[in-house]
């Protein structure tokens, strides 16, 4: 594996790992959503659940077959927008303030987003110029059911805490 690709590989699993660090009803996110609909958490919720997880998958593509950098990229900018977006009070907005520890978390997030996204550029127009076999790539039916049942318990167990129950 080249370097690129483990950069790539590198900081998508950081992205993940400080984006679950702030879950909900967590150890560092503990202000109170509950002015917010259930829907509206859900739904919140749910993106921030498909990127992490998402964001592993690519991992696994990237590092074994050296695709997923368009996705990678894109990966980037969103878990910079989404932090960048509370960061500015524009969504969510709560009552309770941000801690220093959480804020810290987000700004790392920002700079990990940036980061992934600079990193999987290169890699992405360089495989957009190579021929693929045109067999999409996809997880084995099980590992598949697996993480749809987990990203669901995330996401009841996240809105849940958020809503303060």
């Amino acid at each position: 594996m080249n370097v690129r690709r483990l950069v790539v590989v590198v900081l998508l699993v950081a992205s993940t790992v400080n984006l679950a660090l702030m879950v909900p009803g967590g150890f560092v996110e503990t202000r109170d959503f509950s002015a917010y609909p259930a829907f509206v958490l859900a739904a919140f919720n749910a993106l921030l659940t498909v990127l992490g997880l998402g964001s592993l998958v690519l991992a696994v593509a990237v590092a074994r077959k050296g695709r997923g950098h368009g996705l990678s990229a894109l990966a980037g900018l969103v878990f910079a927008g989404v932090y960048l977006l509370d960061l500015g009070a524009v969504f969510p907005v709560t009552p309770s303030p941000m801690s220093a520890l959480l804020s810290a978390l987000e700004w790392l997030g920002v700079g990990l987003g940036v980061a992934l996204a600079v990193a999987s550029i290169g890699p992405a127009r360089s495989a957009s110029t190579r021929a693929v076999d045109g067999r999409a790539a996809s997880l084995p039916w099980p590992l598949g059911a697996a993480l749809a049942l987990l990203a669901l318990a995330i996401v009841v167990f996240a809105t849940r805490a958020a809503m303060g129950g």
